[in-house]
């Protein structure tokens, strides 16, 4: 007898499973990056061995319950799943604003059915700030969540591993329709700007090889998965996103994930990049697709342009771009990367004075961390090269010291005279003016970013095998997707008052709530408040629309 559970189990479903000739049972867990081979390696671990009486069923081991079966269920503590007055506004904004953007048809689509749970998780993830699963159910028992019934947190387990099922198939169906209902209702046929970046989520689970050792933002000393993002630089909505190992530098990785973005279809796209994806493969990859890509400073390119031509842009007139408060530049025809493209200068004396104060502090603090020690010895002056001067002296009767420390001018002063300038290489024969408000628009990567993991509570996922983060990482791209299309179709009223923020206006949609009658049937509770009214109104809902969505609300009770 195997030794692993007694009772036979069903043997998972094709596709990962392998089974060898004496019987034993292998699961293809999740693949690992080989940095030698350059390639993914195949993670089996062993599940059990086949039941000799039938086939199709195993004997499981004690792996197999870590993988297949959901931890036990904690207690709900509730009178029932929902309450008899719930909280109706933000579903009904937040649904509205997913429709105005293409995301709920692409779901209904993708996942005929399982879409109205993704869209209740995604309602949780925004109204709630939270995608822990074992704080729905509590959530939804005082907000309406677009179902007849609520779901346990096993329920939510299960549901995230099912949406990775098929190597991801209904999420790549998803992400297609969702590209052509986007750029039909938002964007035309025209090219769309797009930011592009990436980060990383820190983790501590030991069953997903995608998590692996890298260049995490975040140093917790534990692994990490990446995660790149293309973002509408006019809208702030997300419309693209893919997860690779957290030991790939972003750069090495961009080429994979810009093919893998043109087999959705993404091909007018003008591709903005930040100086860490700057690489000879990354221009190649995007050759067929207009890009702005800033350059490090480190490049040579951007020492002989600032050289040559700083002196003829600082404080130009001639060079001022009205509405950025900058200087540009601009030079067709340059040598880069093998190529010839649009390359452009640009000055800000704003950003100039913040490097440059920025310098100062870090050459204050490298003094004080050198004047901490008390004896000179050679390794002392090689740690703080090339910035500072540390030289032997007499003993100093005050500090105990025996050595000066001092700033070195010859490698601090090109630092200074790099400050507030930059570069960035082109393709699309855009103007200064063009390219330099296309690149100050970047910043809507860093503010998904933000909200995926503040917001979300992304940054560090509680999940223990692969499916689970990529169902659950799909949930919240789908949450994050909603809640900037609702920044976006609100903007005009957000914008009005600067105490109004998009958590404030789903505050006060809150207090939109729904009464349930002795017959079972839904009805508002109060009128609605004027600030709700601008709300809907920014959305095309009126009050009777709304009152007859609240009617047609059906929950089991």
């Amino acid at each position: 007898m195997y030794s692993g559970m007694e009772k036979s189990v069903k043997l998972p479903k094709k596709g990962r499973l392998h089974i060898l000739r004496n019987g034993y049972v292998y699961w293809e867990d999740d693949g690992k990056w080989d940095n030698e081979k350059k390639m993914t390696v195949d993670s089996r671990v062993s599940i059990g061995k086949l039941d000799p009486k039938d086939p199709g069923m195993m004997f499981p081991n004690r792996r197999y319950g870590e993988i297949f079966r959901p931890r036990p269920e904690p207690k709900v503590s509730l009178p029932g799943q929902f309450s008899k007055v719930l909280s109706f506004g933000p579903w009904v904004a937040l649904k509205a604003a997913s429709d105005l953007s293409g995301c709920s048809d692409a779901l209904r689509d993708a996942f005929p059915a399982r879409w109205q749970q993704i869209m209740a998780l995604a309602m949780h993830a925004i109204d709630a700030e939270s995608s822990t699963a074992q704080d729905f159910p509590y959530w939804a028992f005082h907000n309406y969540c677009g179902m007849p019934a609520s779901m346990s947190s096993g329920e939510i387990s299960t549901l995230y591993e099912e949406l990775a099922e098929d190597d991801g198939a209904g999420i790549s169906d998803f992400m297609g329709r969702y590209r052509q209902n986007y750029q039909k209702l938002l964007k035309g046929t025209g090219e769309c700007v797009v930011g592009f970046d990436s980060t990383n989520q820190n983790t501590s689970a030991k069953g997903m090889a995608m998590a692996e050792y890298g260049h995490p933002k975040k140093k917790a000393g534990i692994p990490d998965v990446s995660t790149a993002l293309f973002t509408d630089e006019a809208t702030g909505i997300p419309f693209y996103y893919e997860h690779f190992y957290g030991s790939i530098l972003d750069k090495t990785e961009t080429p994979y994930t810009v093919e893998k973005a043109k087999d959705l279809g993404y091909r007018k796209l003008f591709v903005m990049m930040d100086r860490g994806y700057y690489s000879r493969e990354t221009i190649g990859a995007l050759s067929d697709m207009d890009f702005g890509l800033m350059c490090p400073d480190t490049l040579s390119l951007v020492d002989e342009m600032i050289n040559a031509h700083a002196s003829e842009i600082w404080d130009n007139e001639s060079c001022f771009i009205a509405g950025e408060n900058a200087y540009g530049m601009h030079f067709p025809g340059t040598s880069v990367a093998g190529g010839s493209y649009d390359a452009y200068l640009f000055y800000d004396s704003v950003r100039a004075m913040q490097e440059r104060e920025s310098i100062h502090r870090k050459l204050d603090y490298l003094a004080k961390c050198a004047r901490q020690k008390k004896r000179y010895s050679e390794s002392l002056r090689e740690r703080f090269l090339p910035y500072l001067s540390i030289a032997a002296s007499e003993k100093d009767v005050e500090t105990g010291r025996n050595f000066t420390v001092s700033v070195n001018p010859s490698a601090v002063q090109p630092q200074i005279d790099k400050a507030g300038l930059f570069v960035i290489v082109s393709n699309a024969g855009y103007s200064a003016a063009e390219m330099l408000g296309i690149a100050r628009k970047r910043d809507c990567n860093e503010k998904d970013f933000r909200r995926i993991k503040s917001h979300f509570g992304f940054d560090t996922p509680h999940t223990h095998i692969l499916p689970t983060y990529e169902g659950k990482a799909f949930v919240t791209f789908v949450a994050l997707a909603i809640c900037e299309s609702y920044r976006w179709f609100c903007r005009e009223t957000i914008r009005s008052s600067s105490s109004v923020t998009t958590a404030t206006s789903l505050g006060e949609l809150r207090k939109y709530q729904i009464m349930r009658k002795s017959d079972g049937t839904w009805m508002p509770m109060y009128a609605m408040t004027s600030k709700q009214k601008d709300l809907f109104k920014s959305l095309g809902l009126d009050s009777k629309k709304i009152e007859e969505m609240a009617r047609e609300v059906i929950i089991r009770v």
